[in-house]
């Protein structure tokens, strides 16, 4: 029978890290120190077990921990988990995931902006009820596609997913979701290792007659790996251990395909492996199966021997890995007994198959580089938002701090105009994108600026969609009621919700407004009719004054040349006085209608305030003009005759040239 062992089966980089974080933290401790996990650390019986024996007990949850140290597993806790160890007193060695914990700060920032979080997973799992905690427990959790298909949310949404999630089914589920809430914002968060694992499983599956997949029973990513094996393939058997096997199932099979889970520890298939080849020999042949190593490939394996320059690595192969101390760690000043144990388990890549002495060269640098831009990858295809630190100030732009790698900003990338002192940003926290990205050239362009521009296009469409919404739902004649936005010297502007409404300083009232600031004020509500509306141009016209009936017109109904009419003195002029008839209305009291006799001013007769009753003599209607008379109001007055005195008698030697002088001598 042709055995096909899956070369992505056994421990992912995440596990492999919780794992020896979990060794080393036993390895430190006290005897007698209590050590906990927050649930099992990963989900397989026998790691269970050994870690056990080592003193780690599994905690059913913070709230059962008093005291020692908790170890927080690969799927990660709530935040109001973490809150809970600060408030306990707890001393805590996070094992949370990359991946897992670059979901929780995508949530967390999304609830924050007020998205509704949509998580595609199991319910169930603590990967999905930890990150579910980072939006306050706030979140849709959607497993299938009927379930997408029901889903009820306010939008705006932002979507993620379980790592362990099945790649086709959360296309299908994202596919219904956007097109029933569209603009929402899904992030690919499914672990590229996970999926790597799947669509190998999924291809060997296909090829062979049955399949073994090893891993605990309560391992969800091992669960997705029997799911996708029996979409495939008749016979798939899923089992712990060597000891689950029952050969008389393979007895009619010439091909079996094996495959494990994240959770599943190299020994386990080794055992598999041996068992099914039931011979030493053919145990070593399964181990160089397991193993078909190259340069570049990485290898997780365990530590046997330490030394102050050296790291020897059991990594299941003919020949052991070494690990030289610039390979291990940055600061060539550390202890590297100090930070490396014999038992612990790491995962390096493999620079060079041969060091000379018949060993493999390793490096665990390599690895954490290739996490970190694998994960800048991940990001920059994404087009997902960074928080990022400026830790140094270099020619041309700055260095940032991405939180897995650093990256170059250039210094026309910080704002949307150039800034010229760039010393001054040093320390600052930015969010930010990844704009370029090449793995090969190890270059990672940050961009602030794309942020503040697509934030800046985006009130600009929000600007104009409003301006174009409020444009077509006014029309001529229509009355509002809007704010005043701004007041000028020639008119007040009304803000009608995306566009603006002007009324000119003669359209305020039927009476004269010297100044529109002392007509109205900034912020106040008014009422007003539109006069003019060109949707093409954006320019709507409107009156106050239109709402209400012209004076004139009333003026006109109720009064006729010769009628009397109470009036108020308005202004004075050198001519004559206006007097008000109605608001709005006035006429003219010429200076020579103001009395019978001549008068040096209308001040003489009359004052601004006065109230009187004048006799209309003139209406206009073309020029909108009208007459008034005071002094029509009275009777002129009558010439008084002297009787008595005599002007010429016939028998008088008086001439005509002496009367005539008599009487320029009395008009002198």
């Amino acid at each position: 029978m042709k055995v096909i062992l899956a070369k992505s089966a056994g421990f992912c980089v995440g596990v492999a890290r919780a794992v020896k974080l979990a060794e080393n933290t036993a390895e430190k401790s006290l005897p007698g120190s209590k050590i906990f996990t927050v649930g099992e650390l990963i989900h397989n019986p026998i790691v269970t077990e050994r870690l056990s024996s080592l003193g780690i007990s599994a905690a059913s949850g913070i709230q059962a921990i008093s005291e020692g140290t908790v170890i927080i597993r690969s799927h990660g806790i709530s935040k109001a988990g973490y809150e809970m160890l600060r408030t306990k007193g707890l001393e805590y060695v996070d094992a949370t995931c990359a991946y897992v914990k670059s979901i929780q700060n995508t949530v967390e920032k999304y609830h924050k902006k007020g998205y509704t979080i949509v998580i595609i997973g199991d319910k169930d799992h603590p990967e999905v009820i930890g990150v579910n905690g980072w939006c306050e427990d706030s979140a849709h959790i959607v497993s299938n596609s009927a379930q997408a298909q029901m889903l009820s949310a306010n939008p705006p949404l932002c979507i993620v997913a379980q790592t362990t999630f099945i790649r086709s089914q959360f296309n299908e589920i994202c596919d219904i979701i956007n097109q029933r809430y569209e603009g929402s914002e899904v992030f690919e968060t499914i672990c590229s290792a996970t999926e790597a694992r799947q669509a190998e499983a999924g291809a060997i599956s296909k090829t062979v007659d049955a399949m073994l997949v090893i891993g605990g029973k309560n391992s969800s990513n091992t669960k997705k790996l029997v799911e996708i094996c029996q979409n495939n393939c008749k016979q798939v058997f899923h089992i712990e251990t060597a000891a689950d096997i029952k050969f008389e199932q393979f007895r009619a099979c010439e091909t079996l395909g094996i495959t494990a889970g994240a959770s599943t520890p190299e020994k386990s298939i080794l055992e598999v492996l041996s068992v099914m080849d039931n011979t030493m020999e053919n145990f070593e042949k399964s181990i160089d199966n397991l193993v078909q190593l190259k340069t570049g490939d990485i290898v997780t394996g365990e530590i046997i021997s330490v030394n102050e320059q050296e790291i020897y690595v059991n990594i299941g192969y003919k020949s052991d890995g070494i690990i030289k101390k610039s390979d291990y760690v940055l600061d060539l000043y550390s202890d590297l007994p100090s930070i490396a144990a014999i038992g612990d388990s790491v995962t390096a890549m493999i620079v060079e198959m041969n060091d000379g002495t018949g060993n493999i060269s390793l490096s665990k640098i390599k690895v954490d580089e290739i996490e970190a831009y694998n994960l800048a990858e991940e990001k920059y295809k994404s087009g997902e938002s960074i928080e990022a630190k400026i830790t140094k100030i270099v020619k041309g732009g700055v260095i940032v701090d991405l939180g897995f790698t650093t990256g170059f900003m250039p210094g026309n990338q910080y704002a949307l105009r150039y800034t010229e002192d760039l010393n001054v940003l040093l320390g600052k926290d930015v969010t930010g994108r990844i704009i370029e990205f090449d793995k090969e050239k190890n270059k990672i362009i940050f961009s602030r600026k794309i942020i503040l521009q697509e934030e800046r296009a985006r009130q600009r469409e929000e600007k104009e969609r409003l301006r174009n919404e409020a444009i077509e739902s006014l029309e001529l004649e229509q009355v509002l009621t809007a704010p005043i936005k701004n007041i000028t010297d020639f008119g007040i502007f009304l803000d009608l919700g995306g566009v603006d409404g002007f009324i000119h300083v003669s359209d305020l009232s039927w009476r004269r407004v010297p100044n529109p600031k002392s007509f109205c004020s900034v912020g106040e509500v008014i009422e007003a009719k539109i006069i003019e509306l060109d949707k093409e141009s954006f320019k709507v016209k409107l009156s106050i004054k239109a709402l209400t009936q012209e004076p004139w017109i009333q003026f006109s109904e109720n009064y006729n040349v010769g009628d009397k009419a109470d009036v108020k003195i308005k202004s004075i002029v050198k001519f004559g006085a206006f007097a008000e008839i109605l608001p709005g209305v006035e006429g003219l009291i010429h200076i020579s209608n103001l009395a019978h006799e001549k008068v040096a001013s209308a001040e003489s007769v009359v004052a601004v305030g006065e109230e009187i009753t004048v006799k209309i003599i003139d209406i206009d209607q073309e020029k909108r003009k009208i007459g008034l008379s005071l002094k029509d109001m009275t009777s002129p007055p009558k010439r008084r005759i002297e009787s008595e005195k005599i002007f010429h008698r016939e028998d008088s030697s008086v001439t005509m040239e002496d009367l005539f002088k008599k009487y320029q001598d009395n008009n002198k």
